[in-house]
């Protein structure tokens, strides 16, 4: 008998164990841990017994630029900023909102809120004026916040769009639908305003184009062997404060708008006329899409007269190749990237190391350059897989005569471990960040526009 009575606390205790396992899985499907909020769906009850028949009125609260800047900060910056604002609406309760009013998120590691409110002004049924006034204050309240939290992305400030809708009990009609449809009804507001931005944004950047209002930035390109310059690399800024002063927004809202060709040829062209003085000895590396260095005698056209208004020859330039769109012809593409380096434009393969396209851009595009990314870069020192990986495209290169770039170079260690790889040539804030006029090495060194 004893075995039996021993084996009853351990099916017990397998239970608990089952039980907890069984928790945490549901804990991990509801509770976001960026925000400590929950989805709305684990509400539903204590909503719909709050109401008590009463009307439900829905908040919901995005960011639809949220994922270009996410691109350009990191996901790091996207959690702190849901965080924070996370905690910016809770502290908002009895202030904008009633004290009972329920915060929430779409899903585990979403990134749009919803507030379920229960009440309106003097605790009276809500309507639809209290849902608009909460909606204006919220967003007068953000605005304001997002003007100088730390946690809120530098200037210009996330765009973000506030919608509401009024649920009303029906009961032959099941409640849970019924909020479904709300929040439906409520990102539809969100969508719409969301929409007019875009058309907001889409015409300001015609008229950034149109008048000329961009700015060209340029980061040394250093040979490491005598810490001297060899080129600049000129980077384009949209005009400050604005939606696109960050490039990859300013890059992002061109391709949405189909604009990206028209840019690409501003971008080229400004940064030319900028570089007046520019030295002949150096080599001046510019941005450029497959499409617009594809197409016959395009670049020629846009590049003839502004090269001699600024007195550069076609070998001072180096057309980097850009691969936000991917090469759709090889062989065509190849035959006008011939056309040009006859003409004494040399080529260089940006973001190396990225992804199957670019490496077959390496295996299929004669370069005079590879600029490896910095993904690759970033604390090299502590990995040997990257280290083995700048060693082989070292190796590549050194078969077709083609000089090696190491971008994003942040640090001594850095620098040190590319060095030992027997990297020549580096670029990133570690010598200089990129700045309007021709900078000189943070790092010493010598070498000037």
């Amino acid at each position: 008998m004893r075995p039996a009575q021993d084996a009853a606390p351990l099916r017990g205790a397998g239970e608990t164990q089952r039980l907890r396992a069984s928790f945490l899985r549901l804990k991990g499907a509801l509770y976001d841990p960026i925000t400590g909020l929950c989805s709305y769906t684990l509400h539903l009850d204590e909503i719909e017994m709050g109401c008590a028949g009463r009307r439900l009125g829905i908040i919901v609260l995005e960011f639809p630029t949220l994922g270009s800047l996410e691109q350009a900060h990191g996901w790091e910056f996207g959690d702190r900023f849901l965080a924070g604002v996370a905690a910016h609406l809770k502290a908002l309760k009895s202030r904008v909102f009633p004290g009972s009013t329920l915060i929430s998120l779409d899903g585990v590691y979403g990134n749009a809120f919803s507030m379920f409110l229960r009440e309106g002004a003097g605790g009276k049924e809500i309507a639809v004026p209290d849902l608009a006034d909460a909606a204006g204050s919220l967003a007068t309240h953000l605005a304001a916040r997002l003007a100088d939290a730390p946690w809120a992305p530098p200037a210009p400030a996330i765009d973000f769009s506030v919608g509401y809708a009024l649920v009303t009990p029906n009961p032959a009609a099941r409640f849970e639908r019924m909020v479904h449809q709300g929040i439906r009804e409520a990102r539809g507001m969100t969508q719409r305003q969301a929409d007019r931005l875009q058309l907001e944004r889409a015409a300001e950047l015609r008229s950034i184009m149109h008048e000329g209002r961009l700015t060209t930035h340029y980061q040394p390109i250093v040979d490491m062997d005598d810490a001297s310059i060899m080129g600049y690399e000129a980077l384009t800024r949209g005009p400050l404060n604005t939606a696109f002063e960050v490039p990859k927004a300013l890059f992002t809202y061109s391709d949405r708008n189909h604009l990206s060709s028209e840019l690409d040829v501003l971008c080229r062209r400004e940064a030319l006329r900028n570089a007046r003085g520019f030295d002949r000895r150096k080599k001046l590396f510019l941005n450029s899409l497959p499409e617009t260095l594809g197409s016959p005698g395009l670049v020629e056209h846009n590049l003839k007269t502004v090269l001699e208004e600024v007195d550069l020859q076609p070998s001072n330039l180096v057309l980097e190749i850009t691969e936000r769109t991917g090469i759709e012809d090889f062989e065509i593409f190849g035959r006008e990237l011939d056309r040009l380096r006859r003409l004494g434009f040399l080529v260089a393969i940006d973001d190396v190391g990225t992804g199957y396209s670019s490496l077959q851009t390496v295996s299929e595009v004669a370069a005079d350059f590879l600029k490896i990314d910095m993904s690759l870069i970033k604390n090299i020192h502590q990995s040997l897989i990257k280290q083995d990986l700048v060693h082989s495209l070292l190796q590549i290169a050194a078969r077709t005569g083609t000089r090696v770039i190491a971008e994003g170079i942040e640090t001594a260690e850095e620098h040190q471990a590319l060095r030992a790889c027997g990297v020549r040539y580096g670029q990133g804030f570690y010598f200089a960040r990129p700045a309007p006029a021709f900078p000189v090495l943070a790092r010493g060194g010598s070498g000037s526009a």
